[in-house]
């Protein structure tokens, strides 16, 4: 009798201990699903995005508007970033697909100071707003499941690339589609003389021309150092641009051209994210403030309100600048108070500034003593 006691108590204890473990499981999958989201790209692929993720922005980033199309943008700055830190840290290494690892090709293959990134302007299509952010917000930003691709050229190559990218320029209703090509970088700076004509060559795809010459973009040094048209520049890019989408012709030549040229497995959006969680420590802050002076788009023919960031002042000795063509807020405040993070100072004295990433050429501004 004792020992049947105990056995069907034993019976009973392992009945509650199935039922609190199966109902466990029942709650961790109602968890998942809760915490992870469908959204449907561009190209109607379903993605199940990770709502556990979690970031935090002090700064509006700019991709509305076709913003990234006309200038440079902040947004435009933290995306190629991201790129360039995906290849110099090392850690795109673990990225190259099976073939390519196989055939020797491990890493990006030429020293840090000759690695940029560039990404074209129409796929950065919303702002990320001040507060908190996700997958969700950088899906809305890039709605293409884009790979990260590495291309090897030459720096004339490189050249060329940015004044086919750049033929469109200035940006306007007539133009906004061409625009779509203009390239946001990070490790290079350069600028494009909008006033000049582009030399059209072969027409390629619906809105573009491939270049006869090279006479609107000038690089002015790629990681500070002085630009070599001979030397070979690893490009960081996607798998779009890698294949000749809008005006990349010269991208598509180059990859064909250099077997190292590879389409890695790693997701666009997620190397941003690691990005931001791994370099910024999951905050996007001052640095991002205003575009950071590396592109200079001059185009005195166009309307003042359209022209755009990436531009200098002028000092007058009552405290005020006008605005030339050269620098950002940023820029601005590193020359005016040895610090760009105090690019803040200049935007709050001058309340008809609306967007920090939109200042023009002949505006006068009110710069406060440090």
């Amino acid at each position: 009798m004792h020992n049947l006691f105990w056995e069907e108590t034993r019976k009973k204890r392992n009945r509650f201990i199935s039922l609190v473990l199966t109902l466990g499981l029942a709650l961790s999958v109602m968890a998942t699903s809760v915490s992870a989201s469908k959204f449907v790209d561009a190209h109607g692929n379903e993605v199940e995005l990770d709502d556990t993720l979690e970031a935090y922005s002090s700064v509006v980033l700019s991709g509305a508007d076709n913003a990234a199309r006309k200038a440079e943008t902040n947004l435009g700055d933290l995306w190629t970033d991201a790129l360039r830190w995906f290849a110099v840290s090392g850690k795109i290494n673990a990225y190259f697909d099976e073939d390519d690892v196989t055939a020797g090709n491990t890493k990006v293959d030429v020293d840090a100071d000759h690695i940029v990134a560039l990404w074209n302007g129409g796929n950065l299509r919303a702002d990320i707003a001040v507060g908190k952010f996700g997958a969700a917000e950088l899906a809305a930003v890039l709605p293409y499941p884009n790979k990260v691709a590495v291309i090897y050229m030459s720096g004339a190559q490189l050249l060329e690339a940015l004044e086919a990218a750049s033929q469109a320029l200035p940006y306007g209703d007539a133009s906004a589609d061409a625009c779509a090509s203009f390239m946001q970088a990070a490790g290079l700076t350069y600028s494009v003389n909008a006033d000049r004509a582009y030399d059209k060559g072969e027409a390629y795809g619906k809105h573009w021309f491939k270049a006869n010459s090279v006479s609107r973009v000038t690089i002015t040094d790629v990681n500070g150092k002085a630009f070599d048209p001979n030397a070979t520049y690893a490009v960081i890019t996607h798998n779009a641009n890698f294949n000749g989408m809008d005006s990349s012709y010269v991208f598509k030549a180059a990859a064909e051209a250099n077997e190292k040229s590879a389409i890695t497995k790693a997701v666009v959006r997620d190397v941003v994210w690691m990005y931001i969680s791994e370099e910024l420590g999951n905050m996007v802050g001052d640095a991002y403030a205003a575009p950071q002076g590396r592109i200079t788009v001059t185009a005195t023919a166009a309307p003042a309100e359209s022209a755009k960031p990436g531009q200098s002042a002028t000092t007058t000795e009552n405290g005020t600048y006008t605005v030339v063509s050269g620098d950002s807020l940023w820029k601005i405040a590193s020359k005016v108070y040895g610090s760009g993070k105090l690019w803040s100072k200049i935007f709050s004295a001058n309340p008809q500034i609306k967007n920090a990433s939109m200042i023009y050429v002949g505006q006068t501004l009110t710069v406060p003593a440090k």
